[in-house]
């Protein structure tokens, strides 16, 4: 606070989530803080025809797609791998069980698989934009069952790419994921409510139409790299005309 106190900055934060801690912290109180959220490059992550995705891919056109992933997907405890073995171990007692494919990105398939009820395709690490693209669009939904994030990259990269996000309402991904609108939120924690959830955005063609269509333009309207590009230049713009 001494070495701060009679500093002249702006505080900013990608996620609404963020700047409502940042706001409550002593040092950054009364300081002004914007959000700015990254944005994402539209011409890559961008919908590819599914039908195409699945045969580059080697996924099966028969089934639903589940795609879940991160970096150290299924190490990292913050990711809900967990939560998410849980629902899926769930919804495979259900008439689901014959329909369903569970796709893994961000972790090589260990020595000693864990049993989802589902089969299961693990895809390693990808490391081009491309290739992430086209798991996106060859999945059904995204679960981003994370207990504790900010503003994740899986989930703009999945909007963008048209593939509806199932999420628990956590830290910033109410910024990008609006409930029943291009995705579901789930209550924090809450395995039935997640399972509720995947269920709801699979079950109807018609309306996971919608929410593909309200995914990708979520993005256009609000993450793309002009438009981030244009918010941080308003902002210098404006401290420096003070």
């Amino acid at each position: 606070n001494k070495a701060w106190k009679n500093l002249d900055f702006t505080i900013i934060t990608p996620s609404s989530w963020l700047q409502k801690s940042a706001s409550s912290s002593s040092l950054f109180e009364n300081r002004p803080i914007k959000v700015i959220p990254p944005g994402i490059n539209t011409k890559i992550y961008r919908p590819i025809n599914k039908k195409i995705a699945r045969e580059l891919l080697f996924l099966p056109q028969n089934r639903q797609l589940i795609l879940f992933g991160a970096l150290a997907a299924t190490s990292d405890r913050r990711k809900g791998f967990h939560l998410l073995q849980s629902s899926l171990q769930e919804l495979s007692q259900s008439e689901w069980r014959d329909k369903l494919k569970l796709v893994i990105f961000g972790a090589s398939k260990p020595d000693n698989p864990p049993d989802f009820g589902f089969p299961v395709r693990y895809l390693g690490t990808l490391s081009d934009k491309l290739s992430l693209a086209m798991v996106y669009s060859a999945a059904d939904v995204f679960v981003l069952p994370s207990v504790q994030d900010n503003l994740p990259n899986t989930a703009l990269e999945s909007l963008a790419c048209g593939t509806p996000c199932v999420a628990f309402n956590i830290g910033g991904i109410p910024d990008l994921v609006k409930h029943q609108q291009n995705g579901y939120l789930a209550q924090h924690f809450e395995v039935k409510d997640l399972i509720r959830g995947i269920v709801w955005v699979l079950e109807n063609q018609e309306r996971h139409q919608k929410l593909s269509h309200c995914a990708r333009e979520k993005i256009e309207q609000e993450f793309t790299l002009e438009i981030s590009a244009s918010r941080y230049l308003s902002l210098y713009e404006t401290i420096l005309t003070k």
